[in-house]
């Protein structure tokens, strides 16, 4: 028990500093996509966006590979057995050089084929665009062989020092927007490209050196196991499968709106997906927290905790989606036209699917962990991949009939709840001690009628007849003590009650 409660004080521990860095993070990134915006114009910001897209379609492979590396890792540290961690870790490291290999192949021929003669780009904008891609792979490439290192920093719960970084690092990227913004001899997309992957290769460099100097396992080893290295491969196979088909739905969207309505669409878009993907920190400071753990009982088998950790994961990740995003969606008009000079037309309807999709999605992230935790991906990812490759045909469709954008951003939110079953069926099938039905009726069950009844009392303020400010502050204030009130009354088990009140109890004694 005192080790679970140890668990449990790790991961406030954790999410409290990760909440930290993302409030810092959150009004400077903010603020500094309002500049970026000024300083690149509405037209050059959507060329940033969909060319970038095509470099977020072939880097799905850092995200699929950081999964399966930080699952191995995260595996050994539990099992306790070094040598096999930095085994793990070397192969690890080998199998990202040759996919970076790999990556700049693809990206110089096919990539730079798909910019230069599928993209709707103003021809006066093709050298601009080439330096953004350019840019983007060299970054990417980068990014690929730094993938074992974050792996290792997850793996052994160091969010402190990530936090601090990510803080100096969301400055700088301000500092980045402003000397763009006054300057006048260079091209704005170009220069905003190049200094933003100088400043990423920067920071990959510090972590590397961080965790040479901090984890043995970090110290290559010559020679790897063959049959790790097919583990490896084949998890890493079956997620990337799943991550590049999730990518092509979702890019693939971003690329049929530039087909159907060009850069100034891409532009709303990109706004849009900007504010989700913020928004997205608030639940993701709470994934990172508890994913390590979740594996590690999964290593030693404690599946009663291993279920305790994905059902409270869920809980949390859903009630912090509520905190941050109802406020946000029943005042973005007020929000946009304060965050930006020019509101792309479109965004705030994008924005406002986007954001329910991300509440939706808060159900499967732990479902997901769990998954990985026993190896057994292949299953989960050929459903979804065929459900991803599905949709995107129903895109263009929508697109070709109705020109309706925000039909297709609905119908993309359909996605989440049929995610929800397939996660629940495959993690039944590969552990038969994951309690399904206490999910079901402990978790999505209460935390649905929460998000029903904490939208009813926001959209009954909406229509009140006050100044938008006024709404605006109201909407927070009362949703917030809404929110946490039945949270902890209906939704909230008594350990986690428990731990919670001295977590909270122990910091303001502290700050006494």
């Amino acid at each position: 028990m005192s080790q679970e409660m140890s668990g449990n004080k790790l991961i406030a521990k954790n999410a409290t500093m990760l909440y930290v860095r993302m409030f810092f993070t959150l009004a400077i990134s903010f603020y500094s996509s309002r500049i970026v915006l000024k300083a690149l114009g509405v037209s050059d910001y959507g060329i940033y966006n969909v060319v970038g897209g095509v470099i977020v379609m072939i880097n799905v492979l850092t995200g699929s590979l950081g999964n399966a590396t930080s699952r191995f890792l995260t595996y050994s540290l539990g099992k306790d057995t070094p040598i096999v961690l930095q085994t793990a870790f070397s192969t690890a490291y080998y199998i990202h050089l040759i996919l970076a290999i790999v990556f700049l192949l693809i990206a110089e021929t096919l990539g730079l084929w798909f910019v230069n003669t599928q993209l709707v780009i103003p021809l006066d904008r093709m050298v601009a665009a080439n330096w953004v891609f350019q840019s983007a792979v060299v970054s990417t490439a980068l990014s690929i062989t730094q993938v074992p290192y974050d792996a290792s920093i997850n793996s052994h719960e160091k969010m402190g020092t990530f936090a601090y970084l990510q803080i100096l690092n969301a400055i700088l990227k301000l500092g980045i927007a402003f000397v763009v913004l006054i300057t006048t001899i260079i091209d704005h997309l170009i220069l905003y490209s190049v200094l933003y992957v100088v400043l990423s290769i920067a920071f990959l460099l510090y972590y590397r050196y961080y965790c040479k100097k901090n984890f043995e396992e970090c110290t290559l080893l010559l020679t790897f196991k063959k049959k790790l290295f097919k583990q490896m491969m084949a998890f890493s196979f079956w997620s990337m499968f799943g991550s590049v088909t999730n990518t092509f739905m979702q890019q693939g969207l971003n690329v049929l709106l530039n087909r159907f309505f060009g850069t100034l669409l891409n532009a709303a878009a990109g706004i849009a997906g900007q504010v989700q993907g913020i928004l997205s920190a608030f639940t993701g400071n709470i994934t990172i927290a508890f994913r390590p753990q979740i594996i590690k009982e999964y290593a030693v088998g404690n599946y009663s905790r291993f279920n305790y950790l994905i059902q409270v994961g869920t809980k949390f990740m859903v009630i912090v989606s509520l905190l941050s995003i109802v406020p946000v969606y029943f005042n973005l008009d007020l929000l946009m036209n304060l965050w930006l000079d020019n509101v792309p037309k479109g965004a705030v309807e994008i924005c406002q699917v986007l954001l329910l999709t991300n509440i939706f999605n808060g159900f499967n992230p732990f479902l997901s962990f769990g998954i990985s935790a026993t190896g057994h991906i292949k299953k989960l990812n050929i459903i979804l991949g065929i459900m991803y490759i599905a949709f995107i045909g129903i895109f263009y469709l929508v697109l070709r009939f109705t020109d309706s954008y925000i039909l297709t951003y609905a119908i993309n939110l359909l996605l989440s709840p049929i995610s929800t079953i397939v996660y629940l069926f495959v993690l039944k099938k590969n552990l038969e001690e994951f309690e399904v039905y206490k999910f079901v009726f402990s978790s999505i069950l209460p935390i649905m009628a929460l998000c029903l009844s904490t939208g009813i009392v926001a959209w009954g303020i909406a229509l009140c007849p006050v100044n938008a400010w006024v709404k605006l502050f109201i909407t927070l204030f009362v949703c917030t003590i809404y929110t946490c009130l039945v949270s902890y009354k209906y939704i909230l088990d008594i350990t986690t009650k428990t731990v919670c009140k001295k977590y909270i109890l122990k910091k303001l004694h502290m700050q006494k």
